[in-house]
């Protein structure tokens, strides 16, 4: 057996099959001093700790992105800002040809005049 591994049995490890639940637990400082002197079990289990805590911290951040508040924030913001793109373009193609704008919008005022004496 390599050095340290009649000492294996005390690092705490989740039973098979048993759910593991919760953030990681932190890397006890002794298990870590034996992954430093050359105890590869040791050494094998502070990786999986260090994997377990950065993945419950992707995870942790993943469902605050996916928050139907944030979701809905981030798309009002799209659409505000497609908006204002659309707007711009427009106001820069009237600067480009205000006669033709003018008169688009002057045939669409006479034909909005002429339905609303229809109605009433």
């Amino acid at each position: 057996m390599a050095e340290g591994s009649n000492r294996s049995d005390e690092i705490k490890r989740p039973a098979q099959g048993e759910d593991v639940e919760g953030p990681a637990p932190a890397v006890s400082e002794e298990l870590k001093e034996r992954a430093r002197s050359g105890d590869e079990v040791a050494a094998a289990w502070v990786e999986v700790e260090q994997a377990r805590a950065d993945l419950t911290e992707t995870v942790d951040a993943l469902q605050e992105k996916l928050k139907p508040q944030n979701l809905e924030r981030q798309a009002k913001a799209r659409a505000m800002d497609a908006a204002r793109a659309k707007g711009q373009q427009v106001f820069e193609a009237v600067k480009q040809n205000p006669i033709a704008w003018a008169v688009a919008v002057g045939v669409l005022c006479l034909l909005l005049a002429g339905r609303l004496r229809r109605r009433g």
